[in-house]
């Protein structure tokens, strides 16, 4: 299975600080709903992305050549091809082709549920997630936001 990193292209950032709606898609909306719009589209021009985190999901990889098993937890993400894959959280598990085993220890943070956990989230046994099977779905990170605490620690 194709696997993706949080490595960022210059075509990425620039998507990044696109508006989702069109020309025409803006213009069917109500004055509020522009200004809205208009006043995110230039905060976010002004706070450029400084990271972004894919989520992890089942079948993500490790440094040490560990694969993540995630149970259904509510939360899928869709590939391309339609392959529905499992959100993986911190206390997931890692398998090693040595029969070894590991758990996902940090993701993105505080949340009300299970933290997700992120390529980049830490296993307690030392090892890291390197790689995801999906490339689209990423906790994106701009200049001079405030982080969780427990953000990846």
């Amino acid at each position: 299975m194709k696997q993706y990193t949080n490595d960022l292209t210059a075509d990425m950032l620039t998507a990044f600080d696109q508006s989702p709606f069109t020309a025409e898609q803006l213009a069917k909306m109500d004055t509020q709903a522009q200004a809205l719009i208009a006043e995110r589209n230039a905060w976010n021009l002004a706070h450029p992305v400084t990271a972004a985190y894919l989520i992890a999901t089942e079948g993500s990889l490790t440094r040490n050549g560990g694969t993540v098993f995630s149970k259904y937890n509510g939360r899928q993400i869709e590939l391309e091809d339609g392959t529905r894959l499992n959100v993986s959280l911190v206390g997931d598990e890692v398998r090693y082709p040595d029969g070894t085993t590991a758990k996902i220890s940090t993701g993105a943070g505080n949340t009300s549920k299970k933290s997700v956990a992120l390529v980049g989230s830490s296993l307690d046994n030392g090892d890291k997630i390197i790689s995801s099977p999906q490339g689209n779905m990423r906790r994106v990170v701009r200049a001079g936001e405030s982080l969780p605490v427990n953000f990846l620690k």
